[in-house]
C-alpha cells in the first residue's frame, strides 16, 4: 500500500466513501440497511476482509460489514475523527463511556437516533463533554454546515482509506474466497471463464422524445423526458452483465450528484465498480438527445474532457487487471493514446490473452488510430461513416468494401459493419467475407444495439473457445435486434433468454462454416 502512504486514493476506496455517504442517512449503520439488498452497501459486502469476517465469527455478512466498520473506527480512526464517525452512522461503540462520564440519557439516545439531524444537532451540542468522555482534547466544534460538507466527509474518507487498507493488509484476507452454501469449495486452478473489462464512457443522457424535430429558430413540445446513465463503456457493461457475465468498468466519473446516479446503477446492474476513477470537483459529461416516435434521433455530445478522463497512467496501474480477463471491449470515448495504451498493454500477456474488441465511437477528431494498434484488434464494431479516415490513398469516394480490405490488411482480424437491423462481417479468417441476415423492426436502431452486438460477440466467443463462426455472428446480431426491438424499455439490453427467443421465433437460418479457432 505504497499509493496510500504518498496520498494517492485508489478507485475502490473512493467507492466505498460514497456507499458510507448514502449508508449514514436516516438510521445510519443499521442491520436492516446493510442486508435490504437495494445495493447501497455493495462496495462493503464485497470485501474480503468483510466476508472473512463473517467467516471467522460465523454471521451473516451483513452482520460482519457492521462488524467490521465497528472494529475499524476502534482501531484506525483517531479523536475526534472517532466520535463523528460513531455518530454519523449511528454505530453506538462509546454508549458506556458515555454513560460512566455522566452524559445525559437523552443525548446518548440522540446519538443513535434514526434521524441523522438529530445526531448531528446532539454531536455538535455535546461536542466538548463527549470528547471529555474519551479522554480527548476538544478543539471548537465545527458549524453544522462544515459537519455537513467537510468534517463528515473527510471522516467517511479516511474510514474508506482504513478499511482499503485492511483489504490489502489483514492477514489472509486476500487468501479468503466465501464459500457457497451447499457447494465444496472451488480449487484454486483457474478462474471461472467469462471475466470482462470494458473501458470506455460514463455520462448522463438528457433525452427528450418528440414527434417531430424542430426547425430552425424554433421549438417543438416533447411528450416525454428521460434523464439516465448512459456512454458506451456503461452501455456495454451492463449489456454483458445482462447475459451473465463477471463485467468491471473501467472509466472516469465525476464525483457529483450524477456520478454518484451512475455508480449506483452500475451496482444494480451488477457491474463491479471497483475500477472505477473517480475525479473530485468535477461535473459530469452529458449527452443531449433528440429522438422520434420510431427511435430516429439526433445528439450534442458534452464530454467535459478537460476535467473527465482517463490518462495512459490509469490503465498502467490495472495492466495486472487487463490481462487477467478473456475479454477487453474499449471504446472511443477515451483518449487516442489511453486507448492504444490500452490495447498494448492487453498485448503483454502474451499467446494467451484477452480478446480484444474495440468500438470506433466517435471517431477521433485529429489524429487517426495508428497501424501498430490496427493489428492489436481482434474485432472492431463499427458503424459505416465511422470508418471514412480508414480509406485507402486514391479512394475519392467512400467505399465501405475496400476501406474494410484496408483495415483487415493494416491486422484488424475481424470487422462487423451492423445496418439496418443485420451485419456484414469481414475477416481474415476463413469465413472472409459474409452478411449476416437482418430481424426486422418497426425500430430504427439505436446507438445502444451497437453495444449489446459488441456484450453479446464477446460472450459467445467465451462461449465457443474463441472460434468466430457464423453463428457467432448471428447470435450477436439477434442480441443487436432485441435491443432495437425492445427500444421503448428504458434498459433494453437482452437477457441470453431473451436473445435465444428471438432466434427459435426468426424465419432464417443460417448453414454455418466450421473454421479453426483464430487465437
Amino acid at each position: 500500500m505504497a499509493e496510500l502512504s504518498r496520498g494517492w486514493e485508489p478507485p475502490s476506496a473512493l467507492v466505498l466513501t460514497h456507499a458510507l455517504e448514502k449508508l449514514r442517512a436516516r438510521d445510519g449503520l443499521s442491520l436492516a440497511k446493510v442486508g435490504d439488498g437495494r445495493g447501497q452497501a455493495g462496495p462493503l459486502l464485497q470485501l474480503h476482509a468483510t466476508q472473512r469476517f463473517a467467516s471467522v465469527h460465523r454471521v451473516e455478512i451483513a452482520d460482519a460489514a457492521v462488524g467490521v466498520v465497528k472494529q475499524c473506527v476502534l482501531e484506525t480512526i483517531d479523536g475526534t475523527h472517532r466520535i463523528v464517525a460513531d455518530a454519523t452512522l449511528a454505530l453506538g461503540l462509546f454508549v458506556d463511556q458515555y454513560t460512566r462520564s455522566g452524559i445525559q440519557e437523552r443525548v446518548v439516545k440522540a446519538l443513535g437516533a434514526d434521524s441523522l439531524g438529530v445526531r448531528r444537532a446532539a454531536l455538535l451540542s455535546n461536542w466538548p463533554q463527549l470528547h471529555a468522555a474519551l479522554g480527548l482534547d476538544s478543539d471548537v466544534p465545527p458549524s453544522d454546515r462544515t459537519l455537513r460538507g467537510t468534517t463528515e466527509h473527510d471522516v467517511l474518507r479516511e474510514l474508506a482509506r482504513q478499511l482499503i487498507r485492511w483489504e490489502v493488509s489483514s492477514v489472509g484476507v486476500r487468501n479468503f474466497v466465501k464459500p457457497v452454501t451447499g457447494e465444496h469449495p472451488p480449487s484454486n486452478s483457474t478462474r471461472p471463464k467469462g471475466r470482462i473489462i470494458v473501458v470506455g464512457g460514463a455520462v448522463m443522457d438528457a433525452t427528450f422524445r418528440t414527434k417531430n424535430l424542430p426547425q430552425n429558430e424554433t421549438s417543438s413540445e416533447a411528450y416525454s423526458f428521460d434523464l439516465s446513465p448512459g456512454g458506451k463503456g456503461v452501455s456495454q457493461a451492463v449489456a454483458a452483465a445482462r447475459l451473465g457475465l463477471e463485467v468491471s468498468l473501467v472509466a472516469a466519473i465525476a464525483d457529483d450528484r450524477f456520478g454518484h446516479e451512475i455508480i449506483d446503477y452500475l451496482h444494480d446492474e451488477g457491474v463491479s465498480t471497483s475500477l472505477l476513477k473517480l475525479i473530485p470537483r468535477a461535473r459530469t459529461p452529458f449527452t443531449g438527445i433528440i429522438e422520434k416516435e420510431l427511435g430516429d434521433s439526433v445528439a450534442v455530445n458534452w464530454r467535459n474532457q478537460m476535467e473527465v478522463h482517463l490518462d495512459v497512467g490509469d490503465i498502467e496501474d490495472l495492466a495486472h487487471e487487463l490481462v487477467d480477463c478473456d475479454a477487453v471491449l474499449v471504446t472511443f470515448e477515451v483518449p487516442l493514446e489511453t486507448m492504444q495504451r490500452t490495447l498494448a498493454l492487453v498485448h503483454t500477456a502474451g499467446h494467451v490473452r484477452p480478446l480484444v474488441i474495440v468500438t470506433p465511437g466517435q471517431p477521433y477528431a485529429d489524429d487517426g488510430i495508428s497501424g501498430k494498434s490496427l493489428a492489436q484488434i481482434d474485432y472492431m464494431v463499427a458503424h459505416a461513416w465511422e470508418l471514412g479516415r480508414y480509406s485507402p490513398p486514391g479512394q475519392e469516394h467512400f467505399d465501405p468494401d475496400p476501406v474494410a480490405r484496408h483495415l483487415l490488411a493494416y491486422g484488424v482480424e475481424t470487422l462487423c459493419i451492423p445496418a439496418n437491423g443485420g451485419c456484414t462481417i469481414y475477416s481474415s479468417t476463413d469465413l472472409e467475407t459474409f452478411t449476416v441476415p437482418s430481424f426486422p423492426s418497426i425500430y430504427k436502431e439505436s446507438s445502444a444495439a451497437r453495444d449489446a452486438f459488441c456484450a453479446a460477440l464477446a460472450a459467445q466467443l467465451i462461449d465457443h473457445d474463441r472460434v468466430f463462426t457464423e453463428e457467432v455472428a448471428l447470435w450477436a446480431t439477434a442480441a443487436m435486434a432485441c435491443a432495437t426491438a425492445d427500444f421503448p424499455l428504458s434498459n433494453s439490453m437482452p437477457s441470453r433468454a431473451r436473445v435465444e427467443a428471438l432466434l427459435r421465433r426468426s424465419r432464417f437460418a443460417v448453414s454455418p462454416t466450421r473454421v479453426r479457432a483464430t487465437s
